[in-house]
């Protein structure tokens, strides 16, 4: 008897389920996925209050689920690879993706001073050749990148524990890079004695002189404490980043003009608060930095064509047979 009633009580409850499925269905309340892998970026917090847009302008009927935290996995590659696959509908990531797709044309955004300002990056993404790249991802992988509006991360800077005013002072330094193709041969083309050290091991490397310079963004120098080991910040805004939405296509493509259109106003209106964030952001860095002890050498003091004259000719010739006919041109095009 008891068996009997323990059976029809589960019935009762999968029918339940099954019905509640069927009326969220019904009630056309379209769920997705909002991943991401960065519990502190500033590009979270903008994804966040993308999703909140998009709920309440939809009234309810686009329902982001969060994952941006790093809930469905910290590994880029296997995030993108997800999302290529269908496993979620929308993704915050970097350039992996466009990495993947493009290779030919990512290994020239790594040469230094490639990209002249936030400004410059963005009018490359939206011009006829961002959007080329990004038919070749769609096409590649299925994953539609949305271009209107970038998240725009903070410029790379140079420090160091002697000033450097141009690229004849790089003489004699032992800088620190990722390691990266790209980065590591810009630098080397600069005098500088490269040396590749892991992100966890550089403050101290750079306490002990295993190196005695290095270049990341300024949100990156301060997480780190750089200024308590390094004497002089250079502004070179050597190199720029940003941040994409990419969105499986099979569903973008099914959505209605109405709620492609709601989603694209709220992710142009977060990022371009996460951008005004981050700028905001490195001014406080600055000011920071020097009350800590750091010398900022402006950018006005900085003979920046002397390093391009060092970097971008060598890498041209190195990559000839690499980077696409005309790319570097169409690039410089665009500032």
């Amino acid at each position: 008897m008891k068996r009997k009633i323990f059976v029809v009580i589960l019935l009762v409850v999968s029918l339940a389920f099954i019905s509640a499925q069927g009326n969220k269905e019904d009630s056309g309340v379209i769920e997705f996925k909002l991943v991401g892998n960065n519990s502190s970026a500033l590009v979270t917090e903008a994804a966040k209050m993308m999703a909140a847009e998009i709920e309440s302008k939809s009234n309810g009927e686009l329902k982001p689920v969060l994952y941006l935290e790093g809930q469905l996995g910290d590994n880029d590659e296997d995030l993108n690879t997800g999302l290529s696959e269908g496993n979620y509908e929308m993704l915050v990531n970097a350039e992996m993706l466009f990495n993947w797709a493009v290779p030919e044309w990512m290994e020239l955004f790594n040469m230094a001073f490639i990209f002249d300002s936030q400004q410059h990056l963005q009018n490359f993404w939206n011009s006829e050749v961002g959007a080329e790249l990004a038919q070749t991802l769609l096409d590649k992988y299925n994953v539609y990148a949305y271009l209107n509006t970038i998240a725009l991360r903070g410029p790379r800077y140079l420090t160091a524990n002697v000033p450097v005013k141009s690229v004849a002072d790089m003489a004699g330094i032992k800088l620190r890079t990722p390691n990266n193709a790209g980065v590591i041969a810009s630098w080397k083309a600069t005098g500088a004695n490269v040396t590749p050290v892991a992100w966890g091991e550089l403050y101290g490397a750079l306490q002990n002189g295993i190196v005695n310079a290095q270049e990341n963004p300024l949100a990156n120098i301060d997480q780190a404490g750089m200024y308590q080991v390094q004497d002089y910040l250079m502004q070179t805004e050597h190199q720029y980043t940003n941040y994409f939405i990419y969105m499986a296509n099979d569903w973008w493509s099914d959505l209605t003009d109405a709620h492609k259109a709601i989603i694209s106003e709220a992710i142009d209106n977060a990022f371009t608060w996460h951008n005004e964030q981050v700028n905001a952001e490195d001014m406080e860095f600055l000011k920071k930095f020097q009350e800590k002890g750091m010398t900022l050498i402006k950018k006005d003091q900085i003979d920046i064509e002397s390093f391009k004259k060092a970097i971008t000719p060598v890498l041209l010739e190195e990559n000839k047979d690499k980077y696409p006919a005309g790319a570097y041109e169409k690039i410089s095009s665009l500032r």
